[in-house]
């Protein structure tokens, strides 16, 4: 049998391991899917976002894990500290202030997506107050559609959702990035659905929560500029065009 004194010294070994080893847990990011950006593919995460996310993170020499949520939640984790980073989300003027911004991701236009065999939209979303429109939950449309009045907003979980409640008629429109619409089938393989420009823009970034130390953004940002300045990110760019309406 183990003496009193030899099983005190396993227990606060065992201990203390467990302790370095939650000290030692490699640093959660997190995102939603949104192609063409960033997507679980059959081996694993893919697209421009995530490419630029192993080459910054290797740059700077910093660990990280990426998972996906929906993006409500992986928003909330952000939020809560559960989570140092998100790789993908929209930087609004309302964003500003409550995020460190690493690096951009890419951008976009807004766009509205109706059935083709309904009237077309207008592109002006204050024209919109009495038609239902359907949001991802938790997303920077939702900020655009409240400024312009529109109160018959239904959420969905993510833009797929969106979808099949737009083809069962249960919104009349859904508003969202133009080309994650166009990755998802919006413009419809069989033509059902419409897409109408929106003149509002916005750029794509990961963000740092409240937990990730100054240090490691600071090391980030340099890694990133590093790879701009190195050509790095230019040739990325090229690999994929899509993510980058403008460019």
């Amino acid at each position: 049998m183990l003496s009193r004194r030899v099983l005190l010294l396993t227990l606060a070994s065992l201990a203390a391991g467990r302790s370095g080893g939650a000290r030692a847990a490699t640093p959660l990011w997190v995102s939603g899917e949104v192609p063409p950006y960033l997507w679980r593919g059959a081996e694993g995460p893919q697209g421009y976002a995530f490419e630029l996310f192993q080459r910054v993170t290797g740059q700077a020499g910093v660990k990280a894990e990426l998972r996906f949520y929906p993006w409500a939640r992986a928003l909330r984790m952000l939020q809560a500290g559960q989570a140092e980073a998100a790789l993908v989300i929209t930087r609004t003027p309302q964003r500003e202030g409550q995020y460190r911004w690493l690096f951009p991701v890419g951008n976009f236009r807004f766009a509205l997506v109706t059935r083709a065999a309904d009237k077309p939209v207008s592109s002006d979303i204050s024209a919109l107050k009495e038609r239902r429109i359907g949001s991802m939950r938790a997303s920077a449309s939702q900020g655009m559609l409240a400024e312009a009045g529109v109160s018959h907003v239904v959420e969905g979980k993510d833009y797929a959702e969106l979808l099949v409640l737009l083809r069962r008629g249960l919104v009349d429109a859904v508003i969202a990035p133009d080309s994650v619409m166009k990755n998802v089938g919006t413009a419809g393989a069989s033509g059902d659905l419409h897409l109408t420009l929106l003149d509002q823009g916005r750029e794509l970034y990961a963000a740092a929560g409240a937990t990730m130390p100054d240090a490691t953004v600071q090391r980030i940002r340099a890694a990133y500029q590093h790879l701009v300045d190195s050509g790095v990110v230019g040739q990325l760019k090229k690999r994929h065009p899509d993510a980058f309406y403008d460019d």
